[in-house]
């Protein structure tokens, strides 16, 4: 063991975003990404605390569980999706669909790193290409949901295009008619952020090294809250984008999550961040 000591590559029970029960992970690296994050965080001047939260919303990659395609026609009137709480959603495009969009394991990826566990579909009109994409993604196990599509686009065959919309929503991975909820929770997908207080809105990015969760108070609740992160394994700290401070957080480590405790104001906004790794005697079953 003293020989792999200083290499400083360790194998941890959990970490990440909870997708990986085990991983191979670099010490040095982790703590020399955090720093840099960290020093130039600081560096922006409180009177451009704005520009601290647009930098760290610029970090790495969105986090989603669901991914969602508004429609092929650019007059779609279409409202945002309703996606349950502790959950989050990004859109992708007609082309990022055509073009990228691959299923490995249980989760739909994009090749500029997107992924989630998803597909959601909000207009009922769709050329017969997309059609033809979705059938294959469907096929190899990838889980669509949402609007069930009854009018072809672009002049293809209504005949071939309704026999493939039937073929597609026949198969076991299409799931209409359900409640969003209670498809996530059946294909496993956990909450990203879990807690009793309302009206909480988050976003989590992703980097090698890091989670960011930024979160805005959006409603009237004040004082101590309660809230669960489906990232394990990392020490939590509370980063303020207004004054530049870090500080450490009350938390306790579950085998798939971590639970915060923070105080929260109305129409205040922070940023949790997770980058080092926790001492294995903190961790809890």
């Amino acid at each position: 063991m003293k020989k792999i000591y200083p290499f400083l590559i360790l194998l941890l029970f959990a970490c990440g975003c909870g997708r990986h029960r085990f991983e191979y992970i670099d010490i040095a690296a982790s703590e020399k990404a955090l720093s840099s994050l960290k020093a130039n965080f600081r560096s922006i001047p409180d009177s451009l605390s704005s520009l601290r939260t647009q930098f760290m919303l610029s970090q790495g990659l969105p986090v989603a569980d669901v991914l969602v395609f508004a429609g092929e026609v650019d007059d779609a009137a279409i409202a945002p999706p309703e996606i349950p709480y502790g959950y989050a959603f990004q859109y992708v495009s007609r082309d990022m669909i055509l073009d990228s969009l691959q299923i490995k394991g249980t989760r739909l990826y994009t090749d500029g790193g997107l992924n989630a566990r998803l597909l959601y579909l909000q207009d009922h009109r769709m050329s017969l290409p997309l059609m033809n994409k979705l059938s294959t993604l469907a096929s190899v196990g990838a889980v669509i949901t949402g609007v069930k599509p009854d009018e072809p686009l672009g002049g293809a065959d209504s005949v071939v295009f309704h026999r493939t919309v039937e073929k597609v929503w026949m198969s076991g991975n299409v799931q209409s008619g359900r409640k969003l909820y209670s498809i996530l929770k059946s294909i496993g997908a956990r909450p990203d952020m879990k807690t009793r207080v309302p009206d909480i809105r988050m976003e989590h990015r992703h980097l090698p090294n890091i989670e960011i969760y930024y979160l805005c108070n959006e409603g009237v609740f004040s004082g101590r809250a309660k809230i669960r992160f489906r990232t394990v394994g990392r020490v939590p700290l509370l980063w303020n984008p207004d004054t530049g401070e870090i500080r450490p957080l009350d938390y306790k480590l579950k085998k798939r999550s971590t639970v915060v405790w923070m105080n929260l104001v109305p129409d205040d906004a922070c940023f949790v961040v997770f980058g080092s790794f926790a001492e294995r005697r903190r961790f809890k079953q």
